[in-house]
């Protein structure tokens, strides 16, 4: 089994025995789920990541965003369609299993309502989308001494909830 960790400054790393637990009961219920997957975190602070994966239950966030140069600076494998993610929450548990059904790239300044609507309803909306997103990347950037800039790639990666246990 394969699994690349991608996980921003923040959250918990998750145990490797509590993802090969819960990687093994998500493949007991999707046998085809079987092979590479990644773990990512998703959110500011627990009590956000919560709301966001209960969006992704509910089908109400059906899309991710990851920032390529990040990926590159930390030599992360390529999202691909039909790449498996564990979403793990800010604790570092693992709750969630989507798969990538489609991977673009924009760039920021390129971002609007077709994009935001795909993350989860507070933040569909442009107008609180895009600052947030200027905030919470230009925090995680400034480690890499890079800045969120409209010409800077983004990655939309839409996807389909697969399985949760709860």
């Amino acid at each position: 089994m394969t699994r690349s960790i991608l996980i921003a400054d923040g959250p918990a790393i998750p145990d490797d025995a509590e993802l090969d637990v819960f990687w093994s009961a998500a493949c007991n219920v999707h046998p085809d789920l079987a092979g590479t997957h990644e773990v990512r975190s998703i959110g500011i602070d627990a009590e956000t990541t919560r709301m966001i994966l209960d969006f992704v239950k509910a089908g109400t966030k059906v899309a991710t965003f990851s920032l390529p140069w990040v990926m590159e600076i930390n030599n992360f494998p390529e999202s691909l369609p039909g790449t498996p993610i564990i979403l793990a929450d800010y604790e570092g548990l693992p709750r969630v299993v989507v798969k990538l059904t489609d991977v673009r790239e924009t760039t920021f300044g390129e971002i609007s309502a077709l994009e935001t609507r795909l993350d989860g309803p507070p933040v569909q909306d442009p107008d609180i989308w895009i600052p947030l997103h200027r905030e919470y990347w230009n925090g995680l950037l400034d480690n890499y001494g890079k800045a969120c800039t409209d010409d800077m790639p983004v990655l939309i990666e839409p996807f389909e909830f697969v399985y949760s246990p709860d």
